[in-house]
């Protein structure tokens, strides 16, 4: 998928209805998960919701102890489940975003996929991982900034810890995107996460995000819900604790293609993009020197 696509999309005062749906998951169930994937789909196409985003791992499960017990429940990003998801997509006229663990040959990603009418529109594999879960065991993805055009404006791909590095929010934000969708697997320590990165990360560039997490346990392991919509500003339009269901709100996409912000009654403005001094920030792709101080003695 390239890294940058053409500003296209809704006219700049469409109002798109967006969902995260706050959904458990049955560990290692693909049928069960499959099943009320497909129910929350159809919900939030009744209420209106045009963009739906599901959480990090949704179909499969994600407290795995090991490679081994990943391996059989993985799936195939070609196989019938994914392609369910994306039939009922097509049916309902709905975009959605769904997570599972992918099995290619021996090697395990965790993956992201973005589906709709027509079918599959773009897949990510996890560029950042945690030591937890199933992350411990999966091959990050290599792949560049993922993100694609629907009707609904231009959506990049992130999941879960790569919220953590601004790098990856900017670069999704320079490509083009409108929207950063972020489905999760937020445990108990990841709070700050919810309660300050998703703002900052919409705020410092002037995107929505929709964050989808669950708010149920897996192998006794506690996710916080907290799913959310953030506007470009970084108010929280939607929200929810750990209740399952639809975290809704209207947004119009095309407002976070401004990056001029102006505020006449204050004398103040700045300027997100074009305010940037690109050459002055090598150090952020350099390697850091880990060679300890007694190590250069």
């Amino acid at each position: 998928m390239p890294s940058t696509l053409p500003p296209t999309g809704p006219a700049p005062d469409t109002t798109v209805r967006v969902a995260a749906g706050q959904i458990g998951s049955v560990f290692a169930d693909v049928p069960a998960n499959l099943e009320r994937t497909l129910e929350v789909m159809a919900e939030a196409r009744a209420d209106g919701v045009e963009l739906l985003v599901l959480p990090e791992c949704g179909l499969t499960g994600y407290v795995f102890d090991s490679l081994a017990d990943m391996l059989p429940v993985a799936l195939d990003r070609e196989g019938p489940e994914v392609a369910a998801v994306a039939a009922a997509a097509e049916s309902l006229g709905l975009v959605v975003v769904i997570g599972f663990v992918e099995r290619v040959g021996g090697t395990v990603h965790n993956t992201a996929v973005l589906l709709g009418p027509g079918g599959l529109r773009a897949d990510y594999r996890k560029t950042h991982l945690p030591f937890l879960g199933a992350d411990r065991f999966v091959t990050p993805g290599d792949n560049e900034p993922v993100l694609v055009t629907t009707p609904y404006g231009v959506v990049g791909l992130s999941i879960c810890y790569d919220l953590r590095f601004p790098e990856w929010a900017r670069c999704l934000a320079l490509g083009g995107a409108d929207i950063i969708v972020n489905p999760t697997n937020w445990p108990e320590p990841a709070q700050r996460v919810a309660e300050l990165y998703t703002r900052v990360r919409a705020a410092e560039n002037h995107v929505f995000v929709i964050a989808a997490n669950r708010g149920d346990e897996e192998r006794n392991v506690p996710f916080i819900g907290r799913s959310q919509v953030i506007d470009p500003v970084g108010t929280v339009l939607a929200t929810s604790e750990r209740e399952e269901g639809l975290v809704v709100a209207d947004i119009a996409p095309l407002t976070a293609r401004d990056k001029d912000i102006v505020v006449p009654d204050a004398d103040f403005a700045i300027s997100l993009f074009s305010g940037r001094r690109p050459h002055l920030y090598e150090a952020l792709t350099r390697l850091p020197d880990l060679t300890s101080d007694a190590e250069r003695a």
